[in-house]
């Protein structure tokens, strides 16, 4: 692959087809990221060890903590003005080695620096321990390290990429379908909704408000009326109050209690109590 050009004093070694760079220094410092001189275009994978930076790229800055990964266009200027002491990392991949669209590569290098989310968590994390790969690497385990990468990168442009109205409808509703099948499981969050559907909470949070709520506000009005149904059904009247907490994912029947009287102005007992014929499916609903 052709070197990756980078600032003065960089350690520099390929792995597969990436470049890797990596960089130290004190503070106040402005590193300018390299842009392409030849091999054509590509990406750069950018992340702190040490240090605190702010990015600036297409007229716009952006706080760069340690651990967060920022993308950036090889075909554009950027520099990080960094305020410590720093050991910042650039890993080179090219366009060609991926399968985004240009238009999935440009979204892609305009997001802000960000850790969270299973695609971006685990991408860094993998870059975390291959900028620390010998640069005498066997070459099947650097290529196929390098593929891996690759592989992230793709899934990284791809999952928060905005569906449009239809998409996000219907991703809602994805969303929603493995909550009500989840219901049961306390340990149901929205990170464990987020990680499940591919996408990061960021992006979770984001599609609920659009839609006027929350996503724990969602899965507990859920649980309250799945357990108020259950509490009205027809010959329930020797179900304890605990059983059904258990069985909607209520961490404890005080919890419940307390959750389903804030909701519905009365006990689960005495909502079980006074009313057990059909109709009680229909009584009051939270928001």
């Amino acid at each position: 692959m052709n070197p990756m050009p980078a600032p003065a004093g960089a350690d520099e070694h390929a792995l597969g087809f990436l470049g890797v760079s990596t960089l130290r220094g004190t503070a106040p410092r402005v590193v300018r990221v390299p842009t392409a001189e030849q091999g054509g275009p590509y990406l750069l994978l950018g992340f702190h060890t040490s240090g605190e930076a702010t990015l600036v790229r297409r007229g716009s800055a952006v706080p760069c903590r340690p651990g967060d990964l920022f993308v950036v266009d090889g075909t554009q200027p950027a520099v990080l003005r960094e305020s410590t002491a720093y050991e910042l990392h650039l890993v080179r991949i090219a366009r060609r080695a991926l399968t985004l669209t240009d238009q999935q590569a440009t979204d892609l290098s305009g997001r802000a620096p960000a850790a969270d989310g299973p695609v971006a968590s685990l991408l860094g994390t993998l870059l975390r321990e291959l900028v620390a790969v010998p640069a005498e690497d066997a070459p099947r385990t650097a290529l196929r390290l390098a593929g891996a990468v690759a592989e992230l990168v793709d899934l990284l442009a791809v999952q928060d990429a905005d569906p449009g109205p239809r998409g996000r409808a219907e991703l809602v509703g994805r969303l929603r379908a493995y909550v009500d099948a989840h219901l049961w499981d306390r340990n149901l969050t929205p990170a464990t909704v987020a990680a499940a559907q591919h996408i990061s909470i960021r992006y979770l949070h984001k599609l609920f408000e659009g839609h006027g709520s929350t996503v724990g506000r969602w899965i507990q009005h859920r649980r309250l009326e799945e357990a108020r149904r259950e509490l009205a059904r027809p010959g329930r009247d020797g179900v304890t109050v605990s059983a059904v907490a258990r069985r909607w994912g209520f961490a404890s029947a005080t919890h419940f209690s307390r959750s389903f009287r804030a909701a519905y102005g009365m006990s689960p007992s005495d909502w079980r109590d006074g009313r057990t014929g059909p109709s009680a499916d229909a009584g009051p609903a939270s928001g």
